[in-house]
């Protein structure tokens, strides 16, 4: 379990999740998720989506008992405050990735306009998880 939850941390340190899943893609996830669990399958066995999808299973799995005991206003503005912050740093990524890759032709205004909609988007939703929460 140790090792899953490592593993997952690292695909997300690595920009894997920046991907929205299909609602058909999740089926799929949940019995990856399963397998993995299970020790039927291995994350390095899946697809780059696969393992994001299970990803995306995971999170969800810990939001939910994390959840449990708050109102619902709460739990639906923490639900909507981490979307709003996968979001944020997806963009910050891609930002990243804009400045790395170190052409000229592109001054990345474009992604950094991205992350300030979705800073805004997260400074908004954090605003109301604090007043929904305490």
């Amino acid at each position: 379990m140790h090792r899953l939850i490592t593993t997952l941390a690292i695909l997300w340190l690595l920009g894997l999740t920046c991907v929205p899943i299909a609602a058909q893609d999740m089926q799929r996830g949940l019995r990856n998720y399963q397998d993995v669990m299970a020790g039927r399958k291995k994350l390095e066995q899946l697809s780059p989506a696969e393992r994001q999808e299970v990803l995306t299973i995971f999170r969800r799995l810990q939001s939910s008992r994390e959840e449990s005991g708050r109102s619902r206003e709460c739990r639906d503005a923490r639900r909507q405050a981490g979307e709003a912050a996968d979001e944020l740093a997806c963009y910050a990524r891609q930002l990243q990735m804009c400045a790395e890759a170190r052409d000229y032709s592109d001054d990345c205004a474009s992604a950094f306009q991205a992350v300030r909609n979705a800073h805004d988007d997260y400074e908004s939703a954090v605003s109301d998880v604090e007043s929904y929460c305490n």
